[in-house]
């Protein structure tokens, strides 16, 4: 038997080819390092407001990360910037306000007699407890964490309540203190992924407390799920309520029929959808209380299955564009 091998064309490498081998090679490493800055930094990765569909919600998030930006850079010296009256920080629709983890007031733009003052306590309107929904932001281990806080707010001058929604941004300045930094404004357009979002955490919420805790979250107007006249409900896989915060005491009730306006049988369809997916959206018209024209209304649930029990939880909202537009 000849153990000898004479090489073929095939075996022997060109020096080109060996170039594009090592091209390809550093190419590879590149790509890592860049995936690498991008777990680290996900604000690098890619520009947060682009999660947004509404201008409004987009421009509130490039205000507040921006501002973030400058207080990582200067630390508290950028509170002279902040507090310049008709600035790009400080106008007529915005303001920045700024909280260390203990919930004292370090930097308020229109209120600056709350610097100092440790506001923790502070509950809105329905006991919802503003600032530790705010310092829980900056417990979380990510260095840019963000998140958004919802609360029934009275101006002195307003006759009743408007909700506000603001836009928390944890911050950790050059000597390594941490803050909250963040703004808010009034008549939020409501976004799809913060009900998703929200709905997420709620399931969390189910699986690590149990149905008996988290229910009763759900059902507590002063919880970190009840907002904007949205709230997270609960039914089991047939459509039957277990959680209905818009009907408090009529519990179990049988939603496996409920329709829209137009007749879509709107349970019917989430139903179908969870059969074979972990979550469904599912858009239907509805009047806005007060309203006579009818309005899109969009429902997010998601399928979470909790001992040997499959639960849907989900949530919906008036769509802010018209019945005619597309978004």
């Amino acid at each position: 038997m000849n153990l000898s091998h004479t090489p073929s064309a095939t075996d022997q490498t060109c020096p080109a080819s060996r170039a594009c081998t090592a091209f390809r090679q550093r190419s590879l490493i590149v790509l890592f390092i860049l995936f690498s800055l991008c777990l680290a930094f996900p604000a690098f990765a890619a520009d947060r407001s682009s999660l947004y569909l509404y201008e409004d919600t987009k421009r509130l998030v490039r205000l507040v990360e921006d501002a973030a930006t400058l207080m990582e850079r200067n630390g508290t010296a950028a509170f002279t910037e902040f507090g310049r009256k008709d600035s790009h920080w400080f106008n007529q629709k915005y303001y920045l306000f700024v909280y260390d983890l203990g919930g004292v007031n370090v930097f308020h733009a229109a209120s600056p007699e709350l610097t100092g003052k440790n506001l923790m306590g502070f509950q809105d309107m329905n006991g919802k407890p503003i600032l530790r929904y705010i310092t829980d932001i900056g417990k979380k281990p990510q260095r840019d964490a963000s998140g958004w806080v919802f609360y029934l707010w009275q101006e002195k001058n307003d006759f009743l309540p408007k909700w506000k929604s603001a836009y928390i941004r944890k911050v950790v300045a050059p000597d390594n203190r941490i803050y909250l930094l963040g703004c808010g404004v009034y008549n939020f357009k409501i976004e799809r992924v913060i009900i998703q979002e929200n709905i997420r955490q709620a399931a969390e919420l189910l699986v690590t407390e149990g149905k008996e805790a988290a229910f009763r979250t759900f059902r507590d107007p002063a919880s970190r799920f009840n907002f904007l006249e949205t709230y997270v409900y609960v039914t089991d896989e047939k459509g039957r309520a277990l959680v209905d915060p818009a009907f408090p005491k009529m519990q179990g009730r049988d939603l496996s029929n409920f329709k829209d306006a137009i007749g879509r049988p709107v349970m019917t369809e989430i139903i179908s959808k969870l059969q074979t997916h972990d979550e469904a959206w599912v858009q239907y018209l509805w009047p806005r209380p007060g309203a006579a024209r009818l309005s899109r209304k969009l429902a997010y649930v998601r399928k979470v299955r909790i001992g040997g029990e499959t639960l849907f939880v989900g949530s919906d909202f008036f769509l802010a564009t018209p019945i005619w537009m597309r978004h």
